[in-house]
């Protein structure tokens, strides 16, 4: 299995938990450095077209704001 491979099962997997459970963020990240995050995750999964987990993503940033 490549890594890419590898690396692109995982994220998806870590993205489909936050269709059910709400994500545990570090205690001291606020509401700004949380949508950098998403964001930065947004734009691999576009690159990637993973685009179901874009979905995941985006309405994850909707509960931030």
């Amino acid at each position: 299995m490549s890594g890419d491979n590898y690396i692109t099962k995982l994220m998806i997997s870590a993205v489909n938990e936050m269709k059910t459970k709400k994500p545990k963020w570090p205690a001291d990240w606020d509401n700004k450095r949380k949508m950098e995050f998403l964001d930065d995750i947004l734009m691999w999964l576009e690159k990637e077209q993973l685009y179901e987990q874009c979905q995941i993503i985006l309405n994850a940033k909707k509960k931030i704001k």
